[in-house]
């Protein structure tokens, strides 16, 4: 059974390289486009990882779906990476200590692999990618 990467983005675009790097790296992926959202999936299917933009629209924010995630029960162990336009001091300010943080717009696969292992997520060993781009 796949391991399920839950990402949170409202950009189509940056959305869309997220998905496929969690595809690439062995992942069934869901996407929530809204914090509510975010929240409401996380706790259906709780993911292994949650990658989410801190500034996540909605009438709960990327940054308060991450706090309500911490603190409910059913959730709170699930590993978060913020993806943020901020450096990770800057996302940590409004998200709170995060433990991986990919930078936007400077995305790349191997970073967001390397976050994947930063906190326990370990892609299938077929699932690599050399260089710098989204896998095809």
């Amino acid at each position: 059974m796949k391991l399920t990467c839950l990402i949170g983005e409202a950009d189509p675009f940056l959305a869309r390289l997220l998905c496929r790097f969690g595809e690439a790296s062995g992942m069934s992926v869901v996407r929530a486009k809204a914090g509510q959202e975010l929240l409401d999936l996380a706790r259906e299917i709780r993911p292994a990882v949650i990658v989410v933009e801190v500034k996540l629209p909605g009438t709960l924010r990327g940054w308060e779906a991450i706090q309500v995630l911490r603190t409910d029960g059913a959730t709170s162990g699930i590993p978060v990476i913020s993806c943020s336009w901020q450096p990770e001091a800057g996302a940590e300010a409004s998200a709170g200590a995060v433990v991986g943080h990919l930078r936007m717009p400077d995305l790349h696969y191997d970073d967001f692999v390397a976050a994947l292992e930063l906190v326990g997520v370990r892609p299938p060993a077929s699932a690599t990618s050399t260089g710098n781009e989204a896998p095809d």
